[in-house]
């Protein structure tokens, strides 16, 4: 249970927001809101559960503050949370609103043997509705302040100083394992046993998972060393970032995550921004496409496994269990395919006698498959990917040099994100910022376009 400390951080968290707010400008303020919210604040169990909405906590508190200050400062900018897009607006809504589809194809109750699972009531999709609102409203933050003028490399920028800062943190708890969050907010927010790494430990921090850490910090170094390759004066610095950053990432010894930093330093720091798009463009689709050719048998999950085992035999038996227990679970989604099965656990297979679950969701795919189907699955994963699309359609294959080259490093560590919600659940606010950010940007590339075409032919003089 959460102690006192944690709850009073929690309600103070609104007045820290509105004092950066007053104290410097509208985006760093959302920046360090929402960034610091996420690093910092106590997992989702300490939570103030009001009525009517869902609970409050770091996942939602830090946006939903940042909402309510930009309205006041800037009503009539921040109105305009919706995409300009068709495409995307209509994503937006279907994210929002589709618990509601749901729960009118789940109105009948679940049974596994005695035990019955609620139907979803029309109550528990408006609560969804909220939910999913609240977690997308990073994403629609980020479009409206996060897009231009240079804010992407704030953005950037930004991530960087928070993991150097979060270094100190980590190593105390590569040694001493994940102490720091139950000793200041007494209590735990994830395994123990999950941290051990041989004869240290992963560290978890303030974040749910040490999964969440791991990919937190591959995002910053990436980060890192692409502002140290673009950068024309202050290298030094974020070579420096960059370097205590790669080493901490050793020291953390997160199999998943270090590989994926070996795969993509070469592609950040040597190859050209054409193929780095055209990277995320594939990884990106890999991944909508994912449970199709998973149900069809076309992931060589046998080889793969054979592979891993070369490298970590531990790894190797970690990651099959996470295969086989999906494959359980997407037998379980195909069940009700189009808009899921809901909340009240209706997505797991249950032991009829004990009532405990025989299945673990681990990778979000089969979350928002499960829990809102394919209707739920497209508009989230579709979300995410929009921003990759829009980018390319917009011509950033065609003369990538007349594009922010921050952009294309964001695009690429997007994707990788997409990637790593197969295995992992790794979507976080961090997450919604930086597709936010690339959709918003893409809409203003793609606005300036058209103004061009659109613009009359004049006769000039040559003279």
């Amino acid at each position: 249970m959460p102690n006192a400390f944690a709850l009073l951080i929690l309600a103070a968290w609104p007045v820290v927001t509105v004092i950066l707010f007053r104290e410097m400008s509208q985006r760093r303020a959302l920046l360090a809101t929402l960034i610091a919210g996420f690093l910092l604040l106590p997992g989702p169990a300490a939570a103030f559960d009001l009525p009517l909405i869902p609970p409050l906590n770091k996942t939602n508190l830090p946006a939903l503050i940042s909402l309510v200050c930009l309205l006041y400062l800037n009503p009539e900018d921040n109105r305009r949370l919706l995409p300009d897009g068709r495409i995307a607006k209509a994503l937006v809504l279907v994210y929002i609103f589709v618990p509601f589809a749901t729960a009118a194809t789940n109105n009948a109750p679940v049974f596994w043997g005695r035990l019955e699972l609620p139907p979803v009531s029309y109550k528990d999709a408006l609560g969804l509705s909220m939910q999913q609102f609240f977690s997308i409203l990073p994403f629609l933050l980020a479009r409206l302040h996060l897009a231009s003028g240079g804010a992407m490399r704030e953005l950037m920028v930004a991530l960087v100083i928070a993991a150097m800062a979060y270094v100190p943190l980590m190593l105390v708890e590569v040694p001493f394992g994940p102490v720091l969050h139950s000793a200041i907010y007494g209590f735990q927010q994830s395994l123990p046993f999950q941290a051990i790494r041989g004869d240290t430990f992963r560290p978890v921090v303030f974040l749910e998972h040490g999964l969440w850490v791991a990919f937190f910090l591959l995002t910053a170094t990436c980060l890192a060393w692409s502002l140290w390759r673009a950068t024309g004066t202050g290298r030094t610095r974020y070579l420096f970032a960059a370097a205590v950053l790669s080493v901490m990432m050793v020291l953390i010894k997160s199999f998943g995550a270090l590989l994926m930093l070996v795969l993509l330093l070469p592609v950040l720091l040597i190859r050209g921004r054409r193929l780095q798009v055209y990277a995320a463009l594939l990884i990106g689709l890999f991944c909508i496409l994912y449970p199709a050719l998973k149900s069809a048998g076309y992931i060589p999950q046998d080889r793969i496994l054979g592979q891993i085992a070369k490298l970590s035999e531990e790894r190797a038996f970690s990651l099959e269990f996470r295969l086989d227990n999906e494959s359980m679970l997407l037998e379980r989604a195909l069940e009700k395919p189009v808009f899921g099965w809901g909340s009240w656990a209706r997505n797991h297979i249950i032991d009829p006698v004990s009532g405990n679950l025989l299945t673990v969701t681990d990778g979000r795919w089969v979350i928002a498959l499960g829990v809102f189907g394919l209707v739920g699955f497209l508009a989230e994963f579709g979300l995410l990917m929009l921003p990759i699309v829009l980018l390319i359609r917009a011509g950033i294959t065609r003369r990538p040099d007349a594009f922010d080259p921050m952009a294309v490093t964001l695009a690429l560590l997007l994707a990788v994100n997409i990637f790593d919600l197969i295995p992992n659940a790794t979507l976080t606010p961090v997450t919604w910022m930086i597709a936010g950010a690339l959709l918003g940007y893409a809409e203003g590339v793609q606005t300036r376009d058209v103004d061009w075409r659109n613009r009359p032919l004049r006769w000039k003089p040559v003279l």
